[in-house]
């Protein structure tokens, strides 16, 4: 049995130290109040030419807008930096111009796309359906790197792509900037007067973001339910069509040591297109995708009994991700888009092509579906993947959703009888007006020939989220004849290596968080963070499995650095020998407990750097870990990184010790906003891989780009040598019909 004193020890303490902090708070903050903001706009017949300088005379006589707040690390105040803001429109475009006034000490991290929020920074944040639930965002630093995200109650997608034009100018006090955002790029509703909208400035010089209508702290700055009106003079006028198609064509060279023919050559091209059925719908379709150009995983070493998560990078199913992947708790989820085109090992699977329906259908209801057909391999079946999802909201922030899923094998062009899988289930979120308490509660079913017993995923949760206190529980049980067959879920799968099998085993599992924030008066601290987290496993059958326990206190200082201390326990009753190492880990109870310390310097410096230690108690044995990054700034053309990641593990004999050494190193050289060279080198002894991609994009015209990738693999276990390689070029072009 496990000893509970012990593992209930870490968890009084972290009680002990929360009451404390609840009882000697350094001070009292006044929960934020609401202060609804609104603008109107109108229309001007001026030519206005995208340059930055703002020496069009509608600038010199339109209003400006600077009564911005502060909404980190304080909110509610009067920002300390000047913003004006203005906004105009015509047929075709809206137009923004804004004034950010300060020193010329910027921060920029990047010229690359799509990085907004770690440089000097303006964003406009749009909501067309003035619903709260969906919208656009339009940013820019200080050096005219642009990016454009689709913005939803939940999350922000900055892998949406569009047409809109952006200049910046800088000077000794100041710098200005001018947007011009096509109203072919917005879905809106003909007549809709009144859009959301919010301005939203990062200023790392000083560690503060602030926004044109406020928003609490404890949320994002871009959260949709915080915008302000914008009221249109004459409510906008759909465009007409809105159609793209944007052709590829890609040669490439590939070389695979443990393959014939040894060498391969060949030219690859496909088509995608975007159509924009109706002011809020939008239709996308691709013939032979490709995904050359992508960034590689970042590895990882994995300590853990179960599979790990990677990243979605394609941008195709990135756009709108969260339509489909917004159900299930954690990385328990019903869809996970790497299911598709992407094997087990992150091998590519050729998709054939695919078709995606995603959008508004009005106000309150959004939808998505798709359709994926990949192509037959030496290693599986052709295979359609389809889904459909709904959206719908109800009242202020809340929403019923729906969810279908759907794979299915093929033989030639005929569906393999009992080759499927399927699931369906729906979510109700709960939400008040402000954001502050949310509940949760969402059932999936999957479909398997033959099965129709614990095939089940259950949960529900509760959150808070106020100033300084903010807590959660959650609860979900999955049947251990749950499958998704285009989702992720790890922990089902249990790997038996003395039968060297996989057994499937339904769980149950009890989260909860409690955090608590201190703001004191400091000139050196923002904040304190300072939480207690628990999370308990009882597998079906043979009862409690694990039990995670954290306590952990967190220090965030106002030059950006922070210090982050943790005590973590965790109770592990292992039910199957864990092959770790050459010998297996014996099947017993185990209770660990370890500390870890992190330090990030001051990240606005050109040189700064991370440090991680871990020690304590590894299963019946000891590990330290530790990790460095360093990362170098060039401003505003260079990034350059170092990383280092080791993990020792000593356990008593037979089963030996364990080295792991993970380090990478990261380059990118930005020649303007257009141009970008960045090369990645991976080295991990876990997998006995050393790895280097290094890309060139050149982004010639507006959503067109060539690149070349360069890709080389290395064996590194008992001899080093190459295992395979490839040189790749490919051309795309956005063609607007």
């Amino acid at each position: 049995m496990p000893n509970f004193k012990k593992m209930l020890k870490p968890s009084f303490i972290a009680i002990l130290i929360l009451l404390s902090l609840f009882g000697f708070s350094q001070e009292s903050i006044t929960e934020f109040e609401f202060i609804k903001k609104s603008l109107t706009v109108e229309k001007t017949d001026d030519k206005i030419s995208i340059d930055g300088a703002l020496n069009e005379l509608v600038w010199q006589s339109i209003e400006k807008h600077t009564d911005f707040y502060q909404q980190s690390p304080l909110d509610g105040i009067k920002a300390s930096k000047v913003t004006e803001v203005q906004i105009t429109y015509d047929e075709n475009n809206v137009y923004i111009a804004a004034t950010l006034f300060d020193d010329n000490d910027y921060v920029i991290n990047t010229l690359k796309r799509d990085n907004f929020g770690n440089s000097d920074g303006f964003a406009v944040l749009f909501d067309p359906q003035n619903q709260k639930a969906n919208g656009y965002g339009f940013g820019v630093n200080t050096f005219g790197a642009s990016t454009e995200a689709l913005i939803s109650a939940e999350n922000d997608d900055p892998g949406w792509d569009n047409k809109w034009k952006v200049a910046t100018q800088i000077y000794d006090d100041r710098w200005t900037l001018e947007m011009s955002i096509p109203f072919k790029t917005l879905r809106f509703k003909k007549n809709q007067s009144i859009w959301g909208i919010n301005f939203v400035r990062v200023e790392p010089g000083s560690n503060e973001t602030y926004v044109w209508s406020p928003v609490p702290r404890q949320f994002n700055a871009i959260d949709i339910g915080y915008y302000g009106e914008l009221h249109w003079d004459n409510s906008p006028q759909n465009q007409g069509k809105n159609i793209a198609l944007i052709p590829y064509v890609s040669p490439r060279i590939d070389n695979n040591q443990t393959a014939e023919p040894k060498t391969d050559y060949k030219i690859t091209g496909g088509l995608d297109a975007k159509v924009a059925l109706t002011s809020g719908l939008n239709l996308d379709m691709t013939i032979n995708p490709d995904f050359s150009q992508v960034d590689v995983d970042q590895q990882v070493t994995n300590l853990t009994r179960f599979s790990i998560f990677f990243p979605e990078r394609r941008q195709f199913f990135l756009e709108n991700a969260d339509i489909f992947n917004s159900y299930g708790q954690f990385a328990n989820s019903p869809f996970y888009s790497r299911r598709i085109g992407l094997d087990q090992n992150g091998n590519t699977v050729p998709i054939l092509f695919g078709g995606r329906l995603t959008g508004n259908i009005n106000q309150k209801l959004r939808v998505g579906a798709f359709s994926m057909q990949t192509a037959n391999t030496d290693q599986a079946k052709p295979q359609n993947y389809s889904s459909f999802s709904f959206q719908q909201a109800i009242g202020a922030r809340s929403s019923v959703k729906g969810l279908m899923l759907s794979r299915q094998a093929f033989e030639g062009t005929e569906a393999i009888n009992g080759d499927y899988g399927r699931n369906a289930g729906g979510e109700l979120n709960l939400s008040t007006k402000d954001g502050k308490f949310q509940g949760q509660l969402g059932y999936i079913h999957s479909f398997k020939d033959g099965i129709d017993k614990l095939n089940h995923h259950l949960y529900g949760r509760i959150n808070y989220t106020g100033q300084k206190f903010r807590t959660f529980l959650f609860v979900q049980n999955l049947g251990k004849n749950y499958y998704a067959d285009m989702g992720f879920n790890a922990r089902l799968n249990n790997y038996d290596p003395i039968n060297d099998k996989i057994v499937r085993i339904g769980y149950t599992q009890i989260g909860s968080m409690m955090d608590y924030y201190i703001y004191p008066k400091s000139e050196k601290v923002n904040f304190h963070w300072s939480g207690l987290e628990n999370f308990l496993y009882i597998n079906e059958g043979t009862g409690l499995n694990e039990w995670y326990t954290r306590l952990r206190h967190f220090i965030f200082f106002q030059n950006t650095s922070q210090l982050r201390f943790r005590l973590n326990n965790n109770f592990v009753d292992l039910i199957y020998p864990f092959s770790l190492t050459a010998v297996p880990l014996p099947v017993d109870k185990y209770n660990m407990t370890e500390f870890n310390v992190q330090y990030l310097s001051d990240q606005r410096k050109f040189l700064n750097y991370e440090i991680f230690v871990v020690y304590g108690q590894f299963y019946n044995g000891t590990k330290l870990t530790y990790q460095l990054d360093f990362n170098y700034r060039i401003q505003p053309w260079g990034r350059f990184s170092l990383g280092l990641e080791q993990n020792n593990i000593q356990l008593p004999n037979p089963y030996g010790d364990l080295n792991l050494t993970l380090a990478n190193a990261r380059f990118e050289i930005n020649f303007s906003t257009s141009l970008f060279w960045t090369t990645f080198l991976q080295y991990n002894t876990q997998s006995s891989d050393f790895n280097v991609n290094t890309r060139l994009q050149w982004r010639y015209a507006p959503m067109s780009d060539l690149f070349i990738v360069y890709s080389d693999n290395y064996l590194v276990e008992d001899m080093f040598g190459p295992k395979s390689r490839s040189l790749v070029l490919k051309v795309n072009y956005w063609l607007g019909l």
